[in-house]
C-alpha cells in the first residue's frame, strides 16, 4: 500500500470512527417524544423496543454514510410540523386538489411518514437523497414496507441529466418542495445552482413555495467544521455558507434574476442564535459547525 492510499485508508476509517464527536452515545435528551410517537403508533413498534430500535437503525445508517445528522440522532427530528408554514401545508395537502411535496435531501424521510400518519395519502409524498441506502433503510426503521405509498429516489440535485433521468417528469409538479438540513451542506454557489434546479422543480403558480430548516450564521457567512467530518472526502476543513435573513434574501435575490423570476417571491425567514446551554442538551445541537455566531435558520419562500 503506497502511502497515499495509506492515507485514504486512515481518513475513510476515521470518518466511520464513532470517537468523533458527533457520534453520541447516548440518545438521551436527543429523541423529542414527537418521534418517538411515530415510531410508537406510525411503525407499530412497543415503547419498550424503541431505544433499542433507535440504536441500531442509528448503527445501520453510520455504516452507510456518517453524516453528523446520523451521529447525532438529527435524522429522526421531525422539522415540519415546527416550521411556521406547518399548518398551511397540512391543510393545502388535505384539499380535493390533492397536491404534491418533495421533501428534498429527506434522509430517512421521517417529516413524510409524520404527514402520512396525520392522514395525507402517501401517493402525494415525495423525497429524495443522495445517499439510496438512506432511502431504502427508511422502510426498515419505520416498519412501513407495505403501507407507504410515497415516492423515494435517489438522486443528486447538481447532476446536468437530473430532469431527464432521476427527476423525470417532476418540472412544475410541486406545490411544496422541503429542505431540512440541506443548503447548508453547500457553498454560495452551489446553493444558487440546487435552488435553480427547485425553482423548476416548483409548480409556476401563485402559493407554491419552497421552505426548509438549516445551521445559520449571524451576518451570514462561511463556516466550517473540522477536518475530516465525514462529509467530505479530502483531509481539508469543509466550507459551507450559512446564512441568517439578510444574506438568504440576497442569496435568492441572485436565484430570482437567474431564473428570470425577479419580484415573483416573498421571503419570510427567522434567524436565531443557539444557546450552548441548549446544545449540551441536545436542542438542535449544531454542533459541527464552529465559530461564533451560529444559530437555526427557518425560511419560506412563496411566488406570488
Amino acid at each position: 500500500m503506497t502511502d497515499a492510499q495509506a492515507a485514504a485508508e486512515e481518513l475513510r476509517l476515521s470518518r466511520f470512527s464513532k470517537e468523533n464527536r458527533w457520534y453520541l452515545k447516548d440518545s438521551q435528551g436527543h429523541i423529542p417524544p414527537n418521534s418517538r410517537k411515530l415510531l410508537e403508533e406510525y411503525s407499530h413498534i412497543p415503547p419498550e423496543d424503541v431505544d433499542a430500535h433507535i440504536y441500531k437503525m442509528r448503527d445501520l445508517l453510520w455504516s452507510h454514510a456518517p453524516f453528523p445528522c446520523v451521529g447525532e440522532f438529527k435524522f429522526l427530528i421531525l422539522r415540519l410540523p415546527t416550521h411556521p408554514q406547518y399548518n398551511r401545508i397540512l391543510s393545502t395537502l388535505k384539499s380535493a386538489s390533492a397536491p404534491y411535496l418533495l421533501d428534498l435531501g429527506c434522509c430517512v424521510a421521517p417529516d413524510l411518514r409524520s404527514l402520512a400518519h396525520s392522514g395525507i395519502p402517501s401517493t402525494q409524498l415525495y423525497g429524495s437523497d443522495l445517499v439510496s441506502s438512506y432511502l431504502t433503510t427508511s422502510y426498515e426503521l419505520f416498519n412501513d414496507k407495505n403501507s407507504f405509498k410515497g415516492t423515494l429516489v435517489p438522486a443528486n440535485i447538481f447532476s446536468e441529466t437530473l430532469f431527464e433521468e432521476e427527476f423525470r417528469g417532476w418540472e412544475g409538479k410541486f406545490t411544496f418542495i422541503h429542505a431540512g438540513l440541506f443548503l447548508h451542506l453547500f457553498g454560495w454557489e452551489r446553493q444558487v445552482a440546487a435552488s435553480e434546479q427547485i425553482v423548476r422543480l416548483l409548480k409556476q403558480e401563485k402559493g407554491a413555495m419552497f421552505l426548509g430548516e438549516m445551521a445559520g450564521c449571524q451576518g451570514g457567512g462561511l463556516r466550517g467544521g473540522p477536518a475530516r467530518a465525514g462529509v467530505g472526502k479530502e483531509e481539508t476543513k469543509q466550507w459551507q455558507y450559512l446564512h441568517d435573513e439578510g444574506s438568504f434574501e440576497k442569496l435568492w435575490g441572485e436565484v430570482a434574476e437567474k431564473t428570470n423570476t425577479v419580484g415573483r417571491w416573498k421571503i419570510e425567514s427567522s434567524f436565531k442564535l443557539r444557546r450552548l446551554e441548549k446544545e449540551k442538551e441536545g436542542n438542535q445541537a449544531l454542533g459541527y459547525f464552529e465559530g461564533e455566531g451560529i444559530g437555526f435558520f427557518v425560511f419560506s419562500v412563496e411566488r406570488i
